[in-house]
Order: C-alpha cells, then sequence, then structure tokens
C-alpha cells in the first residue's frame, strides 16, 4: 500500500493577511497625528464649556445627560489633560474601526471588502473633526456601535454579552439625548434573534439599572425623574421657526409664545432655545398650577397636533440634509463651518465675534500653520458623499427585507441592528433638534457597515459557516396552539381544515392589524400629541402594515430553503 502524506499548507502571517488594514490604519493614525499638531490642544464648541462648567464640581445638566462629563472628571484632574481628551477620543475612533473590520471578517467578508467598509471611519474628515471636539459625540459613537457588535459578534450571544450590550447600551442613552429611543430598536432585534427569555431579561436589566439610578439622581437634584429636561424646551426652537401662528387654537396663556411674523423673518432655532434666555419659552409667565416647561410642553404638542403637515415636512428636510452631496451645507444659526477645517484655530473666531466668548477664550489655544492648511485640503478634496452613505443604507434596508439571497444570509437582523441604530438617532435629532452636521457621525461606521453586509447577502447569499436566521411562523404557530385547545370535536375537525387552507391564518393576521392599529392610535391620543382623525388614519397605516408584514413573514417561511450541504463525497487521494 502506498503512504499518502498529509499536504501541510502554510498560514500567511497575520500581518501579510490583513495587509491592506494595516496600511489604512497606519495612514489614519498619520492623519490623526496630524491633526493634533495642527490644533492644540483641543477644539472647543459652546457646549465645551457647559461640560467644563459641570464637571468640576460634579452636576448634573438639565440640558444634556452627563454620561461624557463621567469620562471627562478622571481626566480633568490630570496634567496635560487637554491633550489627553483629543488623543482619547482619537484612539476610540481606531479602535472602533478596528473592531468593525474584524466583524465584517468574521462574517465572511473579503478582507478587501471589509476595509472598503471601514474607510470613512478611518479617515472622513467630520470622523477627524469630531474626535478633535471637546464633545460627546465619539464616545457616543463608540458605545452606541460597540452595543450593537456585542450582540452580533456570536450568532447565539452569551449572559456577558447580553449584559455587556446593555450597559452599552445606556452609557449612548445617557450620552446624547438623541439616544432615548434606541432601546426599542435593540428590544426588536433581540426578539428576532431568538436568544431567548433569560437572556432579553439580562440585556434588559443590564440597559435599566443604570437609566434608573440616574434618573432618581437627577431627581434628587431637580425635582423631576427623567434623563434631561431640555426636550420640551428643545422642540418649542425647533417649532418656533416653521409654525404658523395666524391658524393655530391656543389658550390665551399660550399665545404670546407663538412667534410673530412669517417664519423665513424669524430668529434661528439656537437663539429660541439659548440666545442669552431672550425667547417667549423663557419670557412668558405660566398659568397657576401650572410650571413654565410644563407650559411649553402643552404648547408643543398643540402645534404638533394642529400642524403636524408642517411639522413632518421640516422633519424629513432635515433628516434628507445629512445626505447632502457637499459638507456646506447647513441652517441658520448652525454654520457648516464649525466641522470644517481652516488653515489656523477658527472654532473662536465665531463665538469672539458675536460676543459668545471674550478675547482671552483664546489662551493656551495654537496652531501649526503648515498641518493646518494640509488638513484644509485634506478635506477639500477628501470626504464619504452623503447619496454614496445614502445608497448603502438602502442596499442594507433591501437585504433586511430579506430580497433575493439575502433570504438565505443569516445576516438580515445584524444589517436590520445596525441601520436602526444608525436611523434612529438621526430621525430623533432632525425632529427636536434640526440639522447639525455633528449629529450625522453614526453614519459613518453604521451605514457602510450595514451596506457592507447587505451587498454580500445580495450577491452571495449564504456565507460558508453561517447559520440562517430561522424564518417567523408566528402566524403558523399561533394557528397550531388554537386548534390544541379544547374544543368540540367538529370545531376542531373545522379549524384545522381552515388551518391547512390558510384561512385561520388569513384572520389572525387580520385581528392582529386591526389590534395593532386600535391600540397604537389609542396611545398616541392619550398621548396628546396628535388628534383623533390624525391618528385614525395612522392607526389604520400601522394595521395595515402590521397585517402585510406576517402574510409576507408567512410566505417567507413557507418557502424551502435551497440545499447548501456540501457533498458527502471526497475524492480519494491519488497515490505516488
Amino acid at each position: 500500500m502506498v503512504s499518502v502524506e498529509p499536504v501541510r499548507t502554510r498560514r500567511r502571517p497575520w500581518w501579510r493577511a490583513h495587509g491592506l488594514f494595516l496600511l489604512a490604519l497606519v495612514a489614519a493614525v498619520a492623519v490623526r497625528v496630524t491633526v493634533m499638531v495642527a490644533y492644540r490642544p483641543v477644539l472647543l464648541f459652546p457646549d465645551s464649556f457647559g461640560y467644563l462648567r459641570h464637571t468640576i464640581p460634579f452636576r448634573l445638566m438639565w440640558q444634556r445627560p452627563a454620561g461624557y462629563q463621567a469620562l471627562l472628571w478622571p481626566l480633568v484632574h490630570l496634567p496635560h489633560w487637554r491633550y489627553l481628551v483629543p488623543a482619547l477620543q482619537h484612539l476610540m475612533g481606531l479602535g472602533l474601526a478596528i473592531a468593525c473590520y474584524a466583524f465584517l471578517v468574521r462574517r465572511g467578508l473579503p478582507r478587501w471588502g471589509a476595509t472598503l467598509a471601514v474607510l470613512p471611519l478611518l479617515f472622513d474628515p467630520l470622523q477627524l473633526v469630531l474626535e478633535h471636539y471637546l464633545l460627546s459625540d465619539t464616545l457616543f459613537e463608540l458605545l452606541l456601535v460597540g452595543a450593537c457588535l456585542l450582540l452580533l459578534w456570536h450568532p447565539r450571544p452569551g449572559y456577558w454579552a447580553m449584559a455587556l450590550a446593555g450597559l452599552a447600551m445606556a452609557g449612548a442613552t445617557l450620552t446624547r439625548g438623541a439616544g432615548t429611543l434606541i432601546i426599542l430598536v435593540f428590544v426588536i432585534a433581540l426578539l428576532c434573534l431568538r436568544v431567548g427569555w433569560r437572556r432579553m431579561v439580562t440585556f434588559l436589566v443590564a440597559a435599566i439599572i443604570p437609566l434608573g439610578v440616574y434618573s432618581v439622581a437627577y431627581h434628587q437634584q431637580y425635582g423631576s425623574y427623567a434623563i434631561t429636561s431640555a426636550g420640551p424646551r428643545f422642540l418649542y426652537a425647533r417649532l418656533a421657526t416653521i409654525v404658523r401662528c395666524h391658524p393655530l387654537q391656543l389658550p390665551s396663556y399660550e399665545r404670546p409664545l407663538c412667534p410673530q411674523g412669517p417664519p423665513r423673518d424669524r430668529e434661528v432655532i439656537n437663539w429660541y432655545i439659548w440666545g442669552h434666555q431672550r425667547a417667549p419659552q423663557w419670557q412668558v409667565p405660566p398659568p397657576p398650577g401650572m410650571t413654565q416647561l410644563q407650559m411649553v410642553k402643552d404648547y408643543d404638542k398643540r402645534v404638533v397636533r394642529q400642524q403636524p403637515l408642517v411639522f413632518t415636512r421640516s422633519v424629513i428636510t432635515h433628516f434628507a440634509m445629512g445626505f447632502a452631496p457637499s459638507r456646506a451645507v447647513h441652517i441658520g444659526g448652525n454654520p457648516s463651518e464649525h466641522w470644517l477645517f481652516e488653515d489656523h484655530y477658527w472654532v473662536l473666531d465665531r463665538l469672539i465675534k458675536n460676543g459668545f466668548q471674550p478675547p482671552s477664550a483664546r489662551a493656551g489655544t495654537s496652531s501649526n500653520h503648515a498641518a493646518a492648511t494640509f488638513m484644509t485640503r485634506y478635506r477639500t478634496h477628501l470626504w464619504t458623499p452623503g447619496p454614496l452613505l445614502a445608497l448603502l443604507g438602502l442596499v442594507g434596508l433591501v437585504a433586511a427585507f430579506g430580497v433575493g439571497r439575502s433570504r438565505w444570509s443569516g445576516d438580515r437582523v445584524a444589517i436590520g441592528l445596525l441601520l436602526g441604530a444608525c436611523l434612529v438617532p438621526l430621525a430623533t435629532g432632525a425632529a427636536v433638534s434640526g440639522f447639525s452636521w455633528r449629529y450625522q457621525m453614526p453614519q459613518l461606521p453604521m451605514l457602510p457597515l450595514a451596506g457592507a453586509l447587505g451587498i454580500a447577502a445580495l450577491v452571495r447569499g449564504r456565507a460558508p459557516g453561517r447559520t440562517v436566521d430561522t424564518p417567523l411562523r408566528l402566524l403558523d404557530s399561533t394557528a397550531a396552539a388554537l386548534a390544541r385547545l379544547p374544543m368540540p370535536a367538529g370545531l376542531r375537525s373545522g379549524l384545522e381544515r381552515g388551518c391547512e387552507r390558510g384561512v385561520v391564518q388569513w384572520l389572525l393576521a387580520l385581528l392582529a392589524g386591526v389590534a395593532a392599529g386600535v391600540v397604537s392610535g389609542l396611545v398616541v391620543v392619550r398621548s396628546g400629541w396628535a388628534d383623533p382623525a390624525h391618528c385614525a388614519g395612522g392607526g389604520l397605516v400601522v394595521g395595515v402594515v402590521v397585517t402585510v408584514l406576517l402574510l409576507v413573514s408567512r410566505a417567507h417561511a413557507a418557502r424551502p430553503l435551497p440545499d447548501t450541504a456540501p457533498s458527502s463525497e471526497q475524492p480519494e487521494p491519488a497515490a505516488r
């Protein structure tokens, strides 16, 4: 018998296997070093001074969560902390890029594709400038993307991963007010992942405990259980620039809150929220038995309820501005120049000119002209086009709905979680605060991740080693459970025949849609944000959507999956 020696394969060194990404990473480090040399020690924004004032001594702010203050507090006690903060934030961006690259490679993407997907995170000038600002956006991005990766790293995340993801999600909520609603996205993703009730409880407990402790601390300082109390005041400023006062039906004590004159002649959003508290919401006295904040919140509800189309159109416009081809797009009062590198330390120019900061605020800041000039040319020629990010998001959305081969990819929940966790904060910021380029930062890591996974799912289907997402069989499972209930034999026989023909499943989908529409309409009516007529139309839309999704899910579950199992026949090795 001729012996056959096993063929030994030499594995390439890791630094050669990931050489393309390592080259990009080294270049990204060099660009960040250039930024730190160009603008010293750290870039400042009006919000930066508020963070610093409330960090020493540490106290909660009414207008912003204190997650970023918790990061600053140990750093500001160290020497040269003004250099440490931007250095740490640049390391956060690099570390997040490494984690995203590793995640995509783990999901079966080619290394060159994974490298392309993290290029915006490595090189986009908006990412670079926000990492160098003394602002909460980099920490929010790290916690939000980190929570998603913790849940998606393994097909079935363990208890520790669930707990850490819950803590990271809570940290993101306590860092930026726009992250308030992201817990809903995570809960829906966990239901689709079918992690089991124990893991779900682990995630919820880890997320709710920090939020609960924070709300208790906020109550001790401000007298209300909340994360912030700024929502009504931010929304008032948002509405003040678009509301049409003449047709509004308001009580007499709220009428002075509505700005006079046509919207085009009014002040900008920032003036109505800050503006040295000269806006009506700070000056109009409340009626007896109502605080000023309660009055402003009641006014906001009346405006949204009576002019929903005006508000919706404005929100959609501000949301779409985040995908503009040029970074020069901006709204009044929040110019794009804040986020565009200049050939000098430019960030205080506007504040000093308008009297928001004294000239002494420049003390301790400096710039390197050569490095700053390079960064100015850099941002002029290199950025991630907004339409490209929008296209990647649309590709991810198509794949998340299971179109074509993506149905068998096993990545649909991952794509949906990345898209939802990105778009919900963007929409929240557009609705409550208005457009700003700093609010678009989550696009840079999350939309390319979702788009890369979506392209791979649409092209290849299931990746080697990936398991197919278990299809949801809610209607069939519910119909089978009904057939097992105690009932007369004749009724049971008819019910079983209805299940076989699909009639029972159709009726269940219709009932579920009606229930969802009625419940959603009642909830919105009780909240006061819409009148009954609009709630009836919205409830009808919700009911139709729920019914169609249930039926489409059942149709997808009924379609057989392709046989992708490898053949058991292996060729015999040739004898020497």
